[in-house]
């Protein structure tokens, strides 16, 4: 039998979580999916702030992106000294080295995401089993710009229906995002996507409605999830999503870093991440 890390798993977010010191005032943070929990290529964290709360200044030296699922933050961009708004849908791609802080809006906020590869220090505090080794890089010599640049689910640059009819690219490497990508998908009753493999990429999918299930069709497992609940597909491991429970299934996430050969197959990127087949 596989062990667990060697398999899709069905994580949730629980605000009972181990906590996260990035917020300066009013609200709390704390771990969804973290190396504490053996994922490690794409990190999130659940960023609760009230109405005028603020997290610490940021920096890290990998990218980063994030998504508000309610409310709206400033994102202050302190490399660059300037100020962008991300309200409700909106995703924010943050690039290595780049200083910035989120403040909510008169309503608060809820934001979900985190650097792509995890950036362990955030997790000094916290008791888990360190790496060895950390991840090699897999975005080959392409490296995204320095500042934080805003997008919206509303506004994809490529639909990929061999994932669902609306499965909409937002943060990825079409738009220079190598490390920290974001997809929104809304998968409709009874659709079930292509099965797939991402061969240096962990798949990371945070179901913000409905519910469905995913196969391993690696370790012949069929797992099922709703709403809160976060997908996790390990590098190699064949899967398939599929709105099986008579509801859809509202997503954002996917492959981190960038799955070159899957956008290859759609037709969408020809060159790898050095810019050659």
């Amino acid at each position: 039998m596989a062990a667990e890390r060697d398999q899709v798993r069905i994580l949730r977010d629980e605000e009972d979580a181990p906590e996260l010191p990035i917020v300066e005032h009013g609200g709390r943070a704390w771990v969804v999916v973290w190396p504490g929990l053996d994922a490690h290529l794409r990190s999130i964290h659940h960023i609760s702030l009230e109405p005028g709360g603020r997290t610490v200044q940021l920096e890290h030296p990998m990218e980063s992106v994030y998504y508000t699922m309610s409310g709206s933050v400033a994102a202050a961009d302190n490399s660059f000294d300037r100020r962008l708004d991300v309200p409700t849908g909106a995703m924010a791609h943050i690039g290595a080295d780049t200083r910035y802080v989120f403040e909510a809006g008169p309503d608060g906020a809820e934001l979900i995401g985190g650097p792509c590869p995890a950036d362990e220090r955030l997790y000094a505090h916290l008791e888990y089993e360190r790496r060895s080794t950390p991840p090699p890089p897999a975005a080959g010599s392409r490296l995204a710009a320095r500042g934080v640049r805003i997008f919206h689910r509303d506004q994809p640059t490529a639909i990929v229906p061999m994932i669902a009819r609306d499965a909409r690219l937002i943060v990825w490497a079409g738009v220079g995002a190598y490390t920290a990508n974001m997809n929104y998908v809304d998968m409709q009753a009874g659709e079930r996507n292509k099965e797939h493999v991402h061969v240096e990429s962990e798949d990371t999918i945070y179901i913000l409605d409905g519910k469905g299930s995913i196969e391993d069709l690696t370790n012949d497992l069929r797992l099922e999830f709703e709403a809160g609940d976060v997908v996790h597909v390990p590098v190699g491991i064949w899967h398939a999503v599929s709105g099986d429970r008579d509801d859809h299934v509202e997503s954002v996430g996917g492959p981190c870093p960038a799955d070159w050969n899957m956008l290859r197959i759609a037709g969408l990127m020809p060159d790898g991440p050095l810019g050659r087949e």
